[in-house]
């Protein structure tokens, strides 16, 4: 397995998916940076984590190119010749995967304090918040970089899977952000009339079941882990403890797809 990991670490760093990816958020933490400064923001911990709104999309076109051209090279197939086992080059290529995932956030997080900081000052919020915040960054990283190698094992086709990959990620993240949403509405609005406040019921307002359901798909979705820490709704250890269970979940179930897929799959 070691040897394994050191030769996708060595092909990764040298892909020109994760390069293209560490660029991009690379731009992406200098334009949140200056943008916040720009609109007389003075909390550098506002945009510490705002990459997890496309963070999906990014580790769906990062994944796919990167997998696809191990299959494509027959880098995969010479591994199987020489006698590795299917399930430890699957387990390989998902620490690589996620090796390269963790890289990508923390170049965003180093870029943008390195720019943030003189800009927007020190406050980066409560350590428990943040240690909290970093902890649900890796869960979100894990399900990610375990459901696209999932997609390349049942998808043949290089740039199919990689379309696929990035509009799964898409309606992943506009799901997310329609739950948010509805779970964000008010009970009650409440308005001043000739001095006096008043109030009036939202019709809007998701109750009971409903309510409960919307919930427990928000918490399901990467994307919805991911706003929640970006909105800084997460509390300890509650949530954190249900997002850890969620991923786990997650986690085990396409791994386990995938392994399934990969031990069937014809290397041609």
């Amino acid at each position: 397995m070691q040897n394994l990991l050191s030769a996708n670490l060595f092909h990764l760093r040298r892909h020109k998916a994760f390069w293209a990816a560490a660029l991009f958020m690379v731009v992406y933490a200098l334009a949140e940076a200056v943008g916040l400064y720009r609109q007389g923001d003075s909390v550098v911990g506002d945009g510490l984590f705002a990459f997890l709104s496309f963070f999906g999309v990014v580790l769906a076109a990062f994944c796919t190119l990167y997998l696809g051209t191990e299959y494509h090279d027959g880098t995969i197939r010479n591994k199987v010749a020489a006698g590795f086992r299917r399930g430890q080059i699957y387990g390989a290529y998902l620490l690589a995967c996620l090796f390269g995932g963790v890289i990508l956030w923390a170049v965003y997080v180093v870029v943008y304090l390195a720019v943030g900081l003189p800009l927007l000052g020190g406050e980066l919020g409560s350590p428990v918040q943040l240690g909290t915040s970093l902890l649900g960054c890796l869960l979100i990283t894990a399900v990610w970089v375990s459901l696209y190698p999932c997609l390349v094992n049942l998808i043949q086709a290089k740039s199919t899977v990689t379309a696929a990959a990035i509009l799964l990620a898409f309606a992943m993240l506009l799901g997310s952000m329609f739950l948010y949403s509805r779970l964000d509405e008010p009970q009650v609005y409440t308005y001043t009339d000739r001095g006096f406040v008043a109030g009036e019921t939202n019709p809007n307002y998701l109750q009971g079941a409903q309510r409960t359901v919307y919930e427990a798909l928000f918490d399901v979705l990467p994307d919805g882990q991911g706003l929640q820490i970006l909105t800084q709704s997460v509390e300890v250890p509650k949530e954190l403890g249900i997002h850890a269970g969620v991923a786990a979940g997650l986690v085990v179930l396409t791994t386990g797809l995938g392994v399934s897929g990969f031990q069937r799959k014809n290397l041609k």
